[in-house]
């Protein structure tokens, strides 16, 4: 927990720089190529996580894995969070920058869930009620798991809806197995 907040902390501070220089799309996409770069290359998290490897090797590292791709603003953040020694949080701080990002513009990460692919008429209708609720832009990713068996799950922030069949079924056994029925002679 107090690692999460470290990064936040860290995240807040980047955009807030960001704002005052008037560069919040230039790090919005600096911040997506290193969440790319992360991702697909768990030897560099590794790397920087490692409390062996000294912070000038990492560093050495990170200026070769990102000369050319990333903004002088996030170069030079990257360097004053390894000079700090808190490089293991780059990616959890990557991760809280996007998150504050998505809140400074009012966009809404909202994940379904379903047993089938969605179709676009359901799409719309989803969208247009969460976009009812929310009053802003949503960012809607699409899950199938055929588990679920059939209906849906809702996720949007901290709220979750679940209608799933599979959900259902395991409400109508615990009735069931709750209560004592007698039948009537």
């Amino acid at each position: 927990m107090a690692t999460a907040r470290v990064a936040a902390r860290y995240a807040k501070a980047l955009l807030s720089l960001a704002q005052e220089r008037k560069e919040l799309e230039v790090v919005e996409r600096d911040l997506e190529t290193l969440l790319a770069l992360f991702a697909g290359s768990h030897d560099l998290v590794l790397l920087l996580q490692s409390p062996i490897i000294k912070g000038d090797k990492k560093q050495a590292v990170l200026n070769a894995v990102v000369k050319g791709h990333l903004g002088e603003l996030v170069t030079n953040y990257l360097r004053i969070l390894v000079d700090k020694g808190r490089e293991g949080l780059v990616v959890d701080m990557v991760q809280e920058g996007q998150a504050q990002l998505r809140v400074l513009r009012n966009i809404q990460e909202v994940s379904v869930t379903t047993a089938v692919p969605l179709t676009e008429a359901l799409r719309s209708q989803i969208l247009a009620q969460v976009a009812k609720a929310h009053r802003g832009d949503v960012d809607l990713t699409e899950k199938v798991d055929p588990e679920i068996l059939g209906g849906y799950v809702l996720q949007m922030g901290d709220q979750m809806i679940d209608a799933s069949v599979k959900r259902q079924l395991q409400a109508l056994g615990r009735e069931l197995t709750e209560h004592d029925y007698e039948p009537e002679f």
